[in-house]
């Protein structure tokens, strides 16, 4: 045989081969597919569902990286000032003392900026407030809580208001300026006036005897006080709920002090001059503005200075006193301790109408709220009580020194 048809014979027999093969490999497959048909024909129906489910599901995804959530920018913390006199003593005092308690209170909170500031006089206060004013960030945050030293501040505080400084102010409201404040704490001194009115009448005194009308400062509280004193008397205003029967036609039996700046020594002052005139010796009844007012007329009666003459024909009528304000001091001589002041036993009587200082932390509390978006009154005027040896008992914790 030659070399090419040996050749030849060699690959026909490869390719033989590699057919083969082929048809091999087709058969397995086949196999292969009827064998996993027939897996299936066995599978379970719930099988067969799970492996839809399987098939069908996407593979599990990285997940996506979430957006920061926006930040909204710390508020600027508010401050509020509160300017009150200093704590020392009296009504005013307690004014601080109250005051400053808030002050603590609201500071331990943490949520504002209280910064408490007391003053000794008008001139203090209106600096004060032309400081607050030149130091606004003009943004809002800043607001004023007050008790007015006297009307003498009045411009300051149309600068305040001019400025859009929120403010709230306690007691001595100045009524040109009134409506600009975000509120006005006060007690009805009209109805204190008229309530101490009433309380003299009802114990015996008529038109022509001889009163005595202890005043404060000329502020709003001292002339709305001797305001509905005088109504009262004269039939135009009531008390609770009802008017005096007889309303006098003159008032000229009535003497007035004057301003004493709520100061119990010139209130004591006033009274030793006025009773330096014998022929008022017979006067029986006494309005004082303020409960240091009327404890001041006692320190007169205890001294020196009135003749001894006077003071015992004086004392010998059963003379009546009305106060306002709440000192422990004052409950404590209405009920029955007379060991500081003992010709106050000789008194036909004594009544103290409440006028508590506490206001101050309803004046920072109503500014407060104002920062909050709470409603807040613009005129809260209180109503006050009047405390008389009947009712002392229920009055002597809420005194103040």
């Amino acid at each position: 045989m030659s070399i090419k048809k040996m050749i030849a014979l060699l690959l026909v027999i490869v390719m033989t081969f590699a057919l083969a093969a082929c048809g091999s490999k087709d058969k397995e497959s086949d196999d292969e597919k009827a064998d996993d048909v027939k897996t299936d024909d066995v599978k379970s129906d719930d099988e067969k569902a799970d492996d839809k489910k399987a098939d069908e599901e996407p593979a599990d995804e990285e997940p996506a990286d979430e957006e920061p959530a926006d930040e909204t920018p710390d508020e600027v913390k508010k401050t509020i000032y509160v300017l009150a006199p200093n704590p020392d003593h009296g009504w005013t005092g307690a004014i601080g003392v109250f005051a400053e308690a808030k002050v603590d209170e609201l500071n331990n909170e943490g949520k504002y900026d209280v910064r408490f500031q007391t003053f000794a006089s008008a001139d203090d206060q209106i600096k004060q407030i032309e400081d607050i004013i030149a130091n606004d960030p003009g943004d809002g945050s800043i607001g004023v809580a007050m008790l007015p030293a006297s009307p003498d501040v009045e411009n300051a505080i149309q600068q305040l208001a001019d400025a859009n400084i929120p403010y709230t102010a306690a007691d001595r409201i100045i009524p040109s300026v009134a409506d600009t404040a975000v509120s006005n704490i006060k007690y009805d001194n009209v109805e204190i006036g008229a309530a101490a009115a009433s309380y003299l009448v009802a114990n015996g005194m008529v038109e022509g005897d001889k009163v005595v009308c202890i005043e404060g400062d000329g502020s709003s509280a001292d002339t709305d006080r001797t305001d509905g004193f005088n109504k009262y008397l004269k039939g135009e205003v009531e008390y609770d709920g009802k008017k005096i029967d007889n309303p006098w036609s003159s008032l000229d039996s009535v003497t007035y002090s004057g301003a004493t700046g709520w100061n119990p020594a010139n209130a004591q002052a006033f009274f030793e001059t006025y009773m330096s005139v014998a022929d008022n010796a017979d006067t029986k009844y006494i309005a004082a503005w303020d409960s240091g007012l009327a404890i001041a007329v006692f320190e007169a009666l205890n001294g020196s200075a009135i003749d001894e003459s006077i003071k015992e024909s004086f004392l010998a009528e059963a003379p009546y006193i009305t106060g306002c304000g709440g000192p422990k001091a004052i409950y404590e001589i209405i009920a029955g301790d007379y060991s500081a002041y003992p010709v106050a036993e000789e008194f036909g009587g004594i009544m103290d109408v409440t006028y508590p200082p506490a206001m101050i932390q309803d004046t920072i509390q109503a500014l407060v709220d104002h920062f909050e978006g709470k409603p807040v009154p613009q005129e809260n005027t209180q109503s006050a009580q009047c405390v008389t040896a009947d009712n002392v008992a229920d009055f002597m914790d809420q005194g103040f020194e």
